[in-house]
């Protein structure tokens, strides 16, 4: 390969690092984070879904559950001690937007496709589109909330 191949392959994956612990620490730090976050939010879907429909269950559970996952990532998984946090809370509010987004799209096109299914399968329809705001919120809190600090000369 030849080396602006290779910068351009290099610059395509630079949002991978470099973090503190390296990049396996931080991928593990992100799916524990995400593990209690996605048990708190089928408690709070179930919860919600008794009261009210699945795309408003969605929102109620994704919105308790984005400041945990917010101050957890950013303590655990990026490790960020530069960085003014309310410009950090914003674009993480950005994020969360375009998550919750995606989230209810795939949510709705799920339940368009399965007619009325039991409490139990759209729980789990719920947390299936939740993994596509998951990917989106990784990519997106790596390459831009909580992007390393600039190397110093």
């Amino acid at each position: 390969m030849d080396s602006e191949g290779t910068e351009r392959r290099g610059r395509a994956l630079a949002w991978l690092g470099p973090y503190p612990g390296g990049k396996l620490r931080r991928f593990a730090s992100f799916a524990v984070v995400g593990a209690i976050s996605t048990a708190a939010f089928v408690a709070l879907y179930a919860l919600a879904r008794t009261m009210v429909g699945p795309l408003a269950a969605n929102f109620i559970a994704l919105s308790l559950t984005m400041l945990f996952n917010f101050a957890a990532n950013r303590k655990y998984t990026f490790q960020t001690a530069h960085g003014a946090w309310p410009v950090q809370g914003a674009q993480y509010l950005a994020v969360y937007l375009l998550g919750l987004g995606a989230s209810s799209g795939a949510l709705h096109v799920s339940l368009t496709m399965v007619s009325e299914p039991p409490r139990a399968i759209e729980t789990l329809l719920a947390v299936a589109a939740g993994a596509v705001a998951t990917v989106i919120r990784f990519v997106l809190l790596s390459i831009w909330v909580f992007r390393p600090a600039p190397a110093r000369a």
